[in-house]
């Protein structure tokens, strides 16, 4: 049978072999880590030239086809002139679909409860 110190001996092989086995991805982790801060740190000159590009004339698809991609967060501001022109459309859609239907259908009596031959008189007329 081994002693305690033999046991001890062997376990610490195996942790200085595990730990041997590490020293290559702590440094690999100690370059990513630098490299993710460095990205950082250029992602808002990064999403400012994308801007200043668009605003030169440029689309996000031309920019993206010749490889730009578009960034993750774009500069505080003015919207975009897309995004500007969807919003207008919207509530031009909704009052048109508004316009159609009745409002005296949508009116509920005094009391609460639905009075079925005001409502209907009001639908067909």
């Amino acid at each position: 049978m081994a002693s305690s110190h033999e046991i001890m001996q062997r376990m610490r092989e195996r942790q200085a072999a595990r730990e041997k086995a590490f020293e290559p991805l702590a440094e690999i982790l100690g370059q990513r880590a630098e490299l993710q801060r460095q990205l950082a740190a250029l992602d808002a000159p990064y999403a400012e030239a994308f801007v200043t590009a668009e605003a030169a004339g440029w689309t996000a698809e031309e920019l993206k086809e010749i490889g730009a991609e578009e960034p993750a967060r774009r500069p505080k501001g003015r919207p975009r002139g897309r995004r500007a022109a969807a919003k207008k459309a919207a509530p031009e859609t909704a009052s048109t679909d508004s316009s159609t239907g009745s409002s005296a259908a949508a009116v509920p009596t005094q009391n609460g409860t639905a009075d079925t031959e005001t409502a209907a008189g009001s639908l067909s007329g």
